[in-house]
């Protein structure tokens, strides 16, 4: 939303779990949590 097109870190340390399916993982969640639309105009007040 603000323009930041720079570098993301994923740290995984998680021993139980393989390295790419860590990395996986991650990159799955922050996909769903990237917002992708703009809000527009306020619509709730």
């Amino acid at each position: 939303m603000v323009g930041y097109d720079g570098v993301l870190s994923i740290e995984h340390e998680d021993s139980l779990m393989s390295p790419t399916e860590g990395f996986e993982k991650a990159v799955k969640f922050l996909k769903d949590v990237l917002i992708y639309e703009s809000a527009g105009e306020i619509w709730w007040a």
